[in-house]
């Protein structure tokens, strides 16, 4: 009776040992799975920032040329309904159509466009999920207003300068002031996205 028992002891021993490497063993590897998981998520985060971050300095740099134009356009506008440059509202009275090539001094009214490609990318993976609260706050108000101004704002703006109506030259200080009001709109929304774009930056 007592080998036996001493036989018993000796081999559950032997089994309670196996177990507890076995455990240690899976609670080792599930920790090193977690280290690496934590270890990629804070550099697809880390990358994410930096490629929003490169997106709003090229969208700054977009939208300080775009403020450029639409100011002297602006400008130009306002001299025309004020009836401060007879000359420039005679130049445009020369065609059967409002050309907003001379309003915008020879220029187009965008050169180029501001993006969302990295926002839209950081969201559709989840990583947008692991910023900070007051990151994640202040560059979704900063997308939601660039959104605004290219889909409402912009839209509405093409829009006028596409009606047949504008185009009616009997109507062109009507059409001009309208075009001025929309313009003011514009820039007035172009400064608070400098605003937050300049803030974003020293965040980021």
């Amino acid at each position: 009776m007592g080998m036996g028992r001493k036989f018993s002891f000796k081999f559950n021993k032997k089994y309670f040992a196996d177990g507890l490497l076995i455990v240690f063993s899976v609670l080792f590897a599930l920790f090193i799975n977690k280290t690496a998981e934590n270890i990629k998520t804070r550099q697809d985060k880390n990358e994410a920032r930096e490629e929003i971050r490169m997106e709003i300095e090229g969208n700054l740099k977009v939208l300080e040329e775009w403020m450029v134009r639409h100011s002297e356009t602006f400008e130009r506008l306002s001299k025309i309904t004020e009836g401060k440059d007879d000359s420039l509202k005679n130049q445009l009275l020369e065609y059967n159509f409002l050309n907003t090539y001379i309003l915008a001094g020879g220029k187009s009214f965008l050169h180029d466009i501001i993006v969302q490609n990295a926002w839209d990318t950081a969201k559709a993976t989840g990583i947008i999920s692991e910023f900070d609260f007051d990151i994640t706050q202040r560059l979704t108000k900063v997308y939601n207003l660039q959104e605004m101004i290219m889909g409402r704002t912009i839209a509405n703006l093409t829009d006028r300068l596409t009606a047949t109506e504008t185009h009616n030259m009997e109507n062109i200080d009507l059409n001009l002031l309208g075009l001025q009001f929309l313009m003011m709109e514009l820039l007035g929304q172009e400064r608070l996205l400098k605003d937050l774009y300049q803030d974003m930056l020293q965040k980021l």
